[in-house]
């Protein structure tokens, strides 16, 4: 197995260079390393700010909205480049606000009012969106390059790497927090220190930058050219036989069903259960490391297996998975004699496991899709719309909060819609024919989604042209009028 690793790496930097595995990974495990920033943020609107359950989520969907729209930090990279690069110069960017964002969050005289913290909580996850966009399209870039496996390999090194950062990083979270006693209020020391330590991580993605190679690109600065990557994802969007626009409404829908009720779901396990925050950032850890052995799992036993497939099993199995709530909230674990800790420990790396599972072939098809020199545009539309989802069942969950009259010291029908997001998880799997019926071992690649009507293929190729060239860009236009109406 060792052996396998070494001679997997080897490959990789091979054909990618050790800049770019090491960036694939290192953004990831930032990422899973502000796992616990988010926790602390939880904490201390319920305790110290005493917010409603259902504004807290709000909030919180509100402080991610950057992840919804992070399509135009790659429309941006990809048609303005800055001094002949596309991502580089931006990622540089992104670092200097990243740090002041996270050092924000760590000084409880900056961030000592819900206001304020909200602002830090959401230029944080603006620096967090755009370092993952430009990495992405660094990542597709080089894995189109591998005629192997296409982007499996660094797509597979990213999600490792975020299990790890969430699992580790949310050890020391927890550590930090271990003689916490204070923990209901708005300094909550441990979790301000942590995020005064995650301030680390934009200065070396700063660094690690220098050693990244990125090859020059040919498309100068043009407004015009934007807007015609601009048409040209419009057309790859929405063109027959509408492939995107299916995974976009799977992705839509599922995410609206897999309503968020991560607040009563902290505050039943602060409250009700008496779980301290070191506890529960353990547990978090274990769901991490849960996170990885999902991508692995994923990669070593079901690359051939169909998408189709796996997301139908997965989205059940996901809905089952989520009764594991109920039974805490019921208390039946206890009364088969298994306590708390222990259950929350299992529950969560299962789900984990089991929702990885669920997401790994969309960030394989996101990959496999995109077309040449849109690669950042194109990757980061597909995970702004998947984000949309994750959005929108945040917000959905704040309005099924606030139905139930949820709030610190009354989450009595906290059970009830446990339940009602279970149901609505199951019920997707009507949907599942949405879903091509493909595997990563069997691209289905940009081609796929270029337009057969012959109007929208004039405009695709028009779209493709260089700005510069005014000449071919009036040929272009010429084609789109010259194509006579279908009947």
């Amino acid at each position: 197995m060792i052996k396998g690793a070494i001679d997997w790496f080897r490959r990789n930097n091979e054909l990618h260079g050790w800049a770019m595995v090491v960036l694939a990974g290192y953004t990831y495990l930032a990422q899973g390393g502000r796992g616990y920033i988010d926790q602390s943020f939880k904490w201390i609107s319920i305790y110290g700010f005493k917010l409603k359950s259902a504004n807290i989520e709000s909030a919180i969907a509100i402080g991610k909205l950057p992840w919804s729209f992070k399509f135009v930090i790659g429309l941006i990279s990809d048609n303005l480049p800055i001094m002949g690069y596309n991502v580089k110069p931006y990622m540089f960017l992104m670092c200097g606000l990243g740090f002041v964002a996270v050092l924000m969050m760590g000084m409880p005289s900056w961030t000592g009012e819900s206001g304020t913290l909200t602002v830090a909580y959401l230029v944080m996850q603006f620096y967090g969106s755009s370092a993952d966009c430009l990495t992405d399209a660094l990542v597709v870039k080089n894995g189109q390059k591998d005629e192997e496996d296409s982007t499996s390999s660094l797509q597979s090194i990213s999600w490792f790497m975020l299990g790890i950062g969430g699992a580790v990083f949310g050890l020391l979270g927890g550590w930090l927090s271990t003689d916490e006693k204070a923990y209901k209020g708005v300094s909550l020391p441990g979790a301000r220190t942590y995020n005064l330590l995650m301030a680390i991580f934009p200065l070396g993605l700063f660094v690690l930058l220098f050693f990244v190679k990125e090859d020059k690109t040919k498309i100068r600065p043009s407004f015009k050219v934007l807007g015609q990557q601009l048409i040209r994802l419009g057309v790859a969007l929405f063109s027959p036989p509408f492939i995107v626009l299916r995974l976009i409404a799977w992705l839509l829908i599922t995410g609206a069903a897999r309503f968020s009720l991560s607040v009563p779901s902290t505050i039943f396990s602060t409250s009700k259960l008496d779980i301290a925050p070191d506890v529960q950032s353990w547990i978090d850890a274990c769901s991490y490391f849960a996170l990885s052995a999902g991508v692995l799992v994923y990669y070593r036993f079901f690359r051939h297996t169909s998408f189709r497939y796996i997301y139908g099993a997965s989205q059940v199995m996901v809905g089952v998975f989520g009764l594991m709530d109920y039974v805490l909230v019921k208390r039946w674990n206890v009364s088969i004699g298994i306590p708390d800790v222990p259950f929350l420990f299992f529950s969560g790396a299962m789900s984990e496991v089991i929702d990885r599972l669920h997401s790994m072939p969309f960030l394989i098809m996101a990959g496999q899709l995109c077309p040449e020199n849109m690669e950042a545009t194109f990757f980061s539309a597909l995970m702004s719309i998947s984000n949309q989802g994750t959005t929108i069942g945040q917000f959905v969950g704040s309005a099924v909060q606030k139905a139930y009259n949820m709030t610190e010291d009354d989450i009595s029908n906290y059970d009830q819609a446990i339940l009602l997001k279970a149901g609505c998880t199951v019920g997707c799997i009507l949907l599942i024919f949405l879903i091509p019926d493909t595997n990563a071992m069997n691209p289905t690649n940009a081609e796929s989604i270029k337009p057969t009507n012959p109007t929208l293929k004039a405009l695709f190729k028009w779209a493709e042209l260089d700005g510069a060239d005014e000449k071919k860009i009036e040929e272009g236009v010429k084609a789109v009028e010259d194509v006579k109406p279908t009947a």
